[in-house]
């Protein structure tokens, strides 16, 4: 099989699509995942009185909030690992400065916020041949040191320089929905045409991006409901669950 990336969020991954993941590691799918943590990340930041900002959907992030955003994703990783331990998957937990893995340039006016512009995938394929899940922090090596990344747009990149068969990204609802219906396919064209008409809105809008970037490189992605149990494996063997994007619409 083909690698499987999978984005889901900072919280836990109990009783969720990720329930079946031992299986699919037993199926012999190389996995990586890609955590986020806005959430805890602005947690951290207002008990330290540190003010967050948005632009566009993106944490404008100064030298000091990169620190504490390195401290709060990297925290998450190791939580997330010793989730999956416990469900008997062997994982490490790394960021996309390690290796390094990813690397990026600064998206003007965010500080130290990155667009990754390229892939180093050493160390990814060098956890699989030991037989370790990699869970990896969204962050990236810039010209300054550490940047933030948003993790689904870190996880399309990846997924894009691993040459994975499938990019899943795992969120809260079935899937993009239009009249109160989920979106069975979308080229990436029709993901822009959406976020454009206002379809998507919210927390939508960045995974209809990394699902078009990634499906621009052609990789699958599928956007699945992450409180489904049963749901990783069924979008990874190609049913037709979720909103899929690829190079073609296929409805």
């Amino acid at each position: 099989m083909k690698p499987v990336v999978v984005k889901v969020g900072g919280g836990s991954l109990a009783g969720g699509a990720l329930a079946d993941l031992p299986r699919l590691v037993e199926l012999g799918a190389p996995v990586a995942l890609v955590h986020g943590g806005g959430v805890q990340l602005s947690r951290m930041l207002d008990a330290l009185g540190m003010k967050s900002e948005f632009r566009e959907g993106l944490r404008v992030t100064s030298p000091e909030a990169a620190e504490v955003a390195e401290m709060v994703f990297c925290s998450l990783g190791k939580a997330l690992v010793r989730q999956l331990q416990s469900r008997g998957v062997a994982a490490a937990g790394v960021s996309g400065t390690d290796g390094p893995t990813l690397l990026v340039e600064p998206v003007t006016g965010l500080g130290r916020v990155g667009e990754v512009k390229e892939v180093r995938p050493h160390l990814v394929r060098t956890l699989w041949e030991g037989g370790f899940v990699p869970v990896i922090a969204p962050l990236g090596l810039g010209p300054e040191g550490v940047y933030n990344v948003n993790a689904d747009l870190a996880a399309a990149s990846l997924a894009v320089g691993l040459g994975a068969g499938t990019l899943l990204l795992l969120t809260d609802v079935d899937g993009l929905l239009e009249g109160g219906r989920v979106v069975s396919s979308l080229t990436p064209e029709g993901c822009e045409e959406r976020i454009g008409n206002g379809t998507a809105a919210g927390g939508m809008v960045p995974k209809l991006r990394a699902a078009a970037a990634a499906a621009r490189g052609g990789v699958e992605a599928r956007i699945v409901n992450g409180g489904r149990e049963g749901m990783l494996l069924r979008a990874a063997s190609g049913e037709k669950v979720g909103t899929l994007v690829s190079g073609g619409d296929i409805t």
